[in-house]
C-alpha cells in the first residue's frame, strides 16, 4: 500500500464524524465574543489592529482545548476494540501514525485559512476597517499554523499512545489557562519556550492602558519569531521521540496486563455499581486538584492586585472564583460525565445494563455519582478559601453571605451535572460534551452581564458564586430554574434511554 491508498483509508475512517464541525464552532464563538464585547462601541478608529490583538489572545484560550479535542477524535478510533490488531497485520506503526498526522496537518492548515477569512468575517459585522498590510496577516498565519502544529504534535504524541484520551483534554485545559495566565506575567523568555502561550507571545498589536481615564491605545509591534523557532524545536523533538517510540510500539504488553488474573476469590460489593465502575480511574481526581489550582492562581493574583482589590475577604473571593466558575468546573464536569458515560458507549456494555437496569436506575445512578463528587468538590473550594485567606493575612471578616453563596453554587452544579449527563448520554463522542461545557462555562458570565442569568445552568452557577460582583440572586426564582434545568434534562435523558435503540458501534 501507498501514502494514497493510506490516506484515502483514514479519509473513510473519518468520514461522517464531522471533525471540521469542532472548527466552526470555535470560529462562531469567538465571533460571538467579539460582537458582544466591541459591538455599538466607538473602536472603528482603531480598525484591524483591534482584531489583530484580540484574536491571538482568544486563540491561547480556545485554541489549545480545540486542537485536544479534535486529536482525540482523530486517535481515538484506534482505541476501540481491537482496531489496533487489525491495522497492525497488514501495516506498520509508523505508517498508521503519520497518515493520521498528515491527516492532522491538512485539518490544522484549513483551521488557519478558516481564522484568516474569520478576520474579514469579524471585521464586516464591527463595521472596521480591513485595510490590513498583507505582511501582518501572513506572519499572523504563518505564526498561528506553527504554533498549532506544535499543539497537535504534543496530542497527537499523548492521544496515540494513551487510550484513555482524557489525559490529552486534560492536557489542553490545563495548557490553555496556563497560557493565558502567562500572559499577564512579566515578559521573559520561558514565555517564548512555552508552546500554550505561543499565540499571544506571537502578537502583533500591543494595548496601553491608561489606568486614570481608562483609555485603551493599540500600536503595532515588529514581528517576534523566537517563539515560532521554539515551536519548530519542540515539534522537531517530539516527533523524534515519537519516530523512537513507534519503533518499540507492541499491543502484547497492554494485553497480557489486561488479561492477567489478580485473584480466584469472588468478592461481592455493597458500595453502588457507578461508584465501583470509578475504581482505578483519575477522572475524580480533577475535582481536588483543580479547584488547588484555581486558589493558587486566585491567591496570587489577589497578592499582585492588592492595592486595587480592597475589600479583603470579598475580593479574594471573587479571585477565587473567577478561574473556577468561568473556566475550570464545567470542564471537569464535562471530563467526568464523560468518562462514566464512556463505559456504557463502549462495546456491548449498554445492551447488558439495560437487561437488568430501567432507564430511570441507570440515569439517577449516573447523577448522584456526579453531584456526590461535585459536592465534595465545593466544600473542598470553601476550604481552600478559607486556608488561603489565613496564610496571606486577608484583613476584615469572613462573609456572612458564605454559606448562602456555597449553597447556592452547589445546586447551580447540579444544574449542569444534568445538562452535561444528558449531552453525554445523547453524543457518544467523548470530546463534544467536553468542549460545549468548555464553551459554556464563558458563555455563562455572558448571559449574566446581558441581564439574562437564568438563561442557562452555567449562568446559574456563575451568579451564585458572584453574587456580590454580579448583583443578588433571587433565591426562590434560582431554585425554580435551578429544578425546571434539573428535572428537565433528567427526564430528556431518561427518555432518550427508553425510546432509543442500543446501538453497540462506536
Amino acid at each position: 500500500m501507498n501514502i494514497r491508498n493510506d490516506f484515502s483509508i483514514e479519509l473513510r475512517k473519518q468520514k461522517h464524524r464531522y471533525n471540521f464541525l469542532i472548527f466552526v464552532i470555535t470560529i462562531l464563538a469567538e465571533a460571538m465574543f467579539l460582537y458582544g464585547n466591541y459591538h455599538g462601541k466607538a473602536v472603528t478608529d482603531q480598525g484591524w489592529m483591534l482584531l489583530l490583538y484580540n484574536l491571538p489572545l482568544m486563540n491561547t484560550l480556545f485554541l489549545p482545548v480545540v486542537i485536544a479535542g479534535f486529536t482525540s477524535r482523530l486517535m481515538d478510533v484506534e482505541h476501540k476494540g481491537n482496531m489496533l490488531k487489525s491495522l497492525y497485520t497488514f501495516s506498520t506503526p509508523e505508517r498508521i501514525f503519520f497518515t493520521k498526522y498528515l491527516y492532522g496537518a491538512l485539518s490544522i492548515l484549513g483551521l488557519v485559512i478558516m481564522l484568516c477569512l474569520s478576520f474579514f468575517m469579524n471585521a464586516a459585522l464591527l463595521h472596521l476597517s480591513t485595510d490590513i498590510p498583507v505582511k501582518y496577516l501572513c506572519v499572523f498565519a504563518v505564526t498561528t499554523f506553527i504554533s498549532s502544529m506544535t499543539l497537535f504534535t504534543i496530542h497527537a504524541l499523548i492521544s496515540f499512545f494513551f487510550a484513555n484520551q482524557a489525559v490529552s483534554i486534560s492536557v489542553g485545559i490545563l495548557g490553555a489557562f496556563s497560557g493565558l495566565f502567562s500572559v499577564f506575567l512579566p515578559q521573559s523568555m520561558l514565555q517564548k519556550l512555552y508552546p500554550w502561550a505561543s499565540y499571544a507571545t506571537s502578537l502583533l498589536v500591543g494595548m496601553d492602558w491608561n489606568r486614570e481615564t481608562g483609555e485603551t491605545r493599540l500600536y503595532l509591534l515588529e514581528p517576534d519569531f523566537a517563539p515560532t523557532f521554539f515551536n519548530l524545536l519542540w515539534m522537531l523533538g517530539i516527533l523524534v521521540l515519537i519516530i523512537y517510540l513507534l519503533k518499540k510500539a507492541t499491543i502484547e504488553g497492554k494485553d497480557s496486563h489486561a488479561h492477567r488474573v489478580r485473584s480466584t476469590h469472588i468478592t461481592l460489593h455493597k458500595c453502588p455499581a457507578e461508584f465501583l465502575k470509578l475504581k482505578g480511574s483519575p477522572a475524580w481526581i480533577a475535582f481536588f486538584i483543580t479547584p488547588v489550582l484555581a486558589a493558587v492562581i486566585g491567591t496570587l493574583n489577589y497578592q499582585a492586585n492588592i492595592d486595587i482589590l480592597t475589600e479583603g475577604w470579598y475580593s479574594l473571593w471573587s479571585q477565587h472564583t473567577l478561574f473556577i466558575c468561568y473556566f475550570f468546573m464545567s470542564v471537569i464536569i464535562g471530563i467526568f460525565v464523560g468518562c462514566i458515560w464512556r463505559v456504557e458507549h463502549t462495546g456491548t456494555n449498554m445492551n447488558l445494563l439495560m437487561t437488568h437496569q430501567s432507564p430511570f436506575q441507570i440515569v439517577i445512578g449516573k447523577y448522584a455519582v456526579t453531584c456526590f463528587i461535585t459536592t465534595l468538590s465545593m466544600i473542598w473550594i470553601l476550604a481552600l478559601y478559607l486556608i488561603s485567606g489565613r496564610i496571606v493575612h486577608v484583613d476584615g471578616t469572613i462573609p456572612l453571605e458564605l454559606p448562602r453563596w456555597i449553597l447556592l453554587g452547589t445546586i447551580g452544579i447540579y444544574a449542569i451535572c444534568a445538562f452535561q449527563m444528558f449531552l453525554a448520554l445523547v453524543i457518544r463522542n467523548f470530546v463534544m460534551p467536553i468542549i460545549i461545557g468548555f464553551i459554556g462555562g464563558l458563555s455563562g458570565v455572558g448571559f449574566v452581564s446581558k441581564g439574562v442569568p437564568y438563561f442557562s445552568p452555567y449562568s446559574l452557577f456563575d451568579l451564585a458564586m458572584n453574587q456580590r460582583e454580579l448583583g443578588s440572586a433571587n433565591t426562590t426564582q434560582f431554585l425554580l430554574v435551578a429544578m425546571c434545568f434539573i428535572l428537565g434534562f433528567l427526564a430528556l435523558s431518561t427518555c432518550y434511554l427508553y425510546h432509543s435503540d442500543v446501538r453497540s458501534h462506536e
